[in-house]
């Protein structure tokens, strides 16, 4: 492999608040940052060869007696190498690699990055970052060997638990055929899983302190003392040597800023006659224990449901419960080191029998403005839905672990701690894998449906494919035909029929094809099989359609379905054509959501703004089928 060029650190104090520099002699082919200056106090060096970096905010190190270190905790700590590589691409480690950290990790997460520099969107993989989990170091990896088309990369897990808020000494090396993790000086993991050359994206960004491409940012929650990148592959014994140049960090005392306890407080989904599941997330590893009782008995039952395994993302599948009974529940978890929290005690009950009154709330859109969010699913919450139904787009950035934690889940509560929400994928979700770790969904997730009382709702994913013969829509049809349902109701994201003024073209110069395209190919399919509402978002408004049949507005007893748009749970709003369309009914400029109430073959439909305020009503009876 060609050597290096001579690159030199451009970190800009003025703006970082950064402390002096000094530069680090190393060989041309290793770039290292060290946050600790050479007498280890706080402040940036950097080696002759790394390129340019910025850093959004101000430096903040951890106190001298637990070894210093900078802090990392939001977006604007990542320091940002290269965003995307360009012309660092053809100078990135390729036969051989070693990645080396002194970290401490304050708060786990699943998918957390210290250095990386990759893209892993659906099935394109291609790039390293060297992360961790929940508990151990991981490595990604994607080399030439395993390439299918679009890279395939492999995320190796190390053996040995990371102690939270204490210094560890990580490295990964490739050799081209053996990639390892190593754990304060001592081999931990290794696979012959891929081999060859690193294959890499030059859109990728090169970053230390996140795991980061185009639809993930999971910034590390914790503290650096020194990175390097290698082309070259260390021997088990220069890492062990490495590791006891510096062995006394690993003996300092435990330091944090973050508590023990819930970040993402427990909630709801998938209600069931028999049952319903809970999530929840703590800040460390922690034990489990979910705490249940029916409303008529006496004493909680503790320990009723207990997960075993320190982690940090818990989910309780309920089974064998009771149809129609409300029960009471809580959440105790403790950490390894034995603190411990129990969330205050809530209720749910659990879904009705076909012959039972209910009633469910719509929300779509909540995004990114969670103090509007919080508002709708406040009032929501005052009408005590059974259940939630969620149109998509719960966040802004599915990949970016703080739009859920920080504004998604904080918003939706109490809501989503007394009623099950079921919610479809939106683009702004981006099919990140948050997503499918915090929600617990039928087969397959991604599209799926539910009975619920005497009604079933088919929840479609109006990002993939829906053409004829696609598995989606062979899916749904199936589905449909299958289906005994008095009310029968389509979730989807994108609408396939709506008047705003101009995501399907600008209506103010020109036409618009008044909705998604894609997703209406449905259409006859929902005609066919008689379903009575189409709910989706997307298009920051309200509306609610005529019924329509055959391309045209028809009855609702002869067949017409009605479309209603309810994207008003928090993204900025938008606006209509100026001009009505031929299936325009009720519209609203405003953020809301919607209320439903079945009794039979009875149903009612309530739009409410942000401010509680009804501002449509529509009542139907079943025309049966």
């Amino acid at each position: 492999m060609r050597s290096r060029p001579s690159w030199i650190l451009a970190f800009a104090p003025l703006a970082l608040g950064l402390g002096a520099l000094r530069s680090t002699e190393l060989a041309s082919n290793e770039w290292q940052w060290l946050f600790l200056t050479d007498d280890r106090q706080p402040g940036y060096s950097a080696s002759q060869g790394a390129p340019p970096a910025t850093r959004g905010s101000a430096d903040s190190y951890a106190p001298s007696e637990n070894g210093h270190g900078l802090i990392f905790n939001q977006k604007e700590d990542v320091l940002v190498v290269a965003a995307p590589l360009g012309d660092r691409f053809s100078q990135m480690p390729r036969a051989a690699m070693s990645v080396e950290a002194w970290v401490a990790i304050e708060r786990p997460q699943r998918w957390g990055g210290v250095v990386s520099c990759l893209q892993d969107n659906a099935n394109y993989e291609k790039g390293f970052v060297l992360g961790y989990d929940d508990q151990h170091f991981t490595f990604g990896l994607a080399t030439t060997g395993m390439d299918d088309g679009d890279g395939r990369m492999s995320y190796f897990t190390g053996r040995t638990p990371f102690e939270v808020g204490r210094w560890h000494h990580v490295v990964a090396t490739f050799d081209g055929e053996v990639s390892c993790i190593y754990v304060d000086g001592a081999l931990d993991f290794e696979s012959k899983l891929q081999h060859g050359e690193v294959l890499y994206d030059p859109s990728a960004p090169l970053v230390i302190g996140a795991y980061r491409d185009d639809n993930e940012d999971n910034v590390l929650d914790g503290r650096m003392a020194s990175v390097t990148i290698s082309d070259k592959a260390w021997s088990p014994r220069e890492i062990a040597k490495r590791y006891a140049e510096h062995r006394e960090r690993s003996k300092l005392p435990i330091w944090t800023d973050t508590e023990f306890g819930f970040s993402v407080d427990p909630f709801l989904t998938w209600p069931r006659v028999d049952g319903v599941s809970l999530q929840c997330e703590t800040t460390f590893p922690a034990r489990a224990e979910l705490r249940l009782r029916r409303d008529d008995q006496g004493e909680i039952e503790v320990a009723a449901h207990r997960s075993e395994d320190m982690r940090t993302l818990h989910t309780f599948r309920l089974r064998d419960l009771t149809a129609n009974q409300k029960y009471f529940y809580s959440v105790y978890v403790e950490s390894a080191s034995g603190e411990s929290v129990e969330s205050p005690v809530r209720s749910f009950r659990t879904a009705s029998t076909e012959d039972r009154s209910y009633t469910f709330a719509v929300i779509g859109d909540t995004q990114t403005n969670g103090a509007v969010a919080g508002r709708v699913a406040q009032l929501a919450f005052e009408h005590r839905p059974n259940f939630v139904v969620h149109c998509g787009d719960l966040v802004d950035t599915g990949g970016n672990k703080r739009d859920w934690t920080d504004t998604f889940f904080p918003a939706m509560q109490p809501l989503l701690a007394h009623a099950p929400m079921m919610p479809v994928l939106g683009n702004h979700e981006q099919d990140a894998r948050l997503y499918y770790d915090y929600m617990d969904l039928p087969d397959p997730e991604r599209w799926y449906s539910f009975e619920y009382g005497n009604a079933e709702f088919f929840m479609i994913d109006g990002n993939r494919s829906l053409e004829d013969q696609s598995e989606q829509l062979e899916w749904l049809k199936s589905a449909l035909r299958n289906s005994r349902a008095t009310w029968r109701f389509a979730v989807l994201h994108q609408p396939p029929y709506t008047s705003d003024s101009n995501d399907y073209g600008n209506t103010a110069t020109t036409s618009s094809t008044r909705g998604d395209m894609n997703v209406r190919n449905i259409v006859a399919l929902l005609e066919r099989y008689g379903v009575d509402l189409c709910f989706s978002g997307h298009v920051h408004d309200y509306e609610r359609t005529f019924p329509i049949f055959g391309g045209e507005v028809q009855p609702y007893s002869k067949g017409g379905v009605i479309y209603v748009t309810a994207a008003g749970g928090g993204g900025s709003l938008e606006d209509f054509d100026a001009t009505n369309t031929w299936f325009g009914h009720k519209k609203a400029r405003r953020h809301h959501f919607v209320y439903l109430a079945i009794h039979g073959e009875q149903l009612e439909l309530h739009a409410v703004d942000e401010e509680g305020r009804l501002f449509d009503v529509l009542t139907l009876q079943q025309r049966g089928r």
